[in-house]
């Protein structure tokens, strides 16, 4: 009976900040915030940063692949880890920046309801003079 009262729902867990991780990764991270030592909360950071590396092999020595893993320890920390980054630190406003609009192309053809590709072959199709269409018909 004990075992079932000391059950954890993951509704009553913490949120987790980036899930393809997952629990352990954000409690390591969350053990890296509360220790008190620079230096050793420096190793922490850095065999985080290890492990992470290790759940994708064939990235882990790419220069741009560590520096995502860096921002990515700095997200799920909410950024309040205080490490020695090798890499820049990306602030928290940066990253909630909405991307600007796409410009969509704007070409309203009278035919919508056919498309543009058939557009496209109608225009093509009527540069085409007569004697290509004859030498084409001659044709077996």
């Amino acid at each position: 009976m004990n075992l079932v009262e000391n059950l954890e729902y993951n509704t009553e867990r913490p949120h987790l900040i980036i899930p393809e991780y997952g629990r352990h990764f954000q409690k390591m991270v969350d053990h890296a915030v509360s220790i008190a030592d620079r230096d050793e909360r420096n190793k922490v950071a850095k065999a985080i940063i290890d492990v992470m590396g290790n759940l994708q092999p064939h990235l882990r020595d790419v220069p741009d692949f560590q520096h995502k893993l860096w921002d990515q320890l700095f997200i799920m920390s909410d950024f309040n880890l205080d490490v020695d980054s090798p890499f820049p630190i990306t602030s928290k406003e940066v990253l909630r920046q909405r991307p600007e609009p796409l410009e969509y192309p704007q070409n309203h053809p009278k035919y919508r309801f056919y498309g543009n590709n058939i557009k496209r072959m109608i225009d093509v199709a009527v540069k085409w003079n007569k004697e290509t269409c004859a030498m084409d018909s001659n044709t077996p």
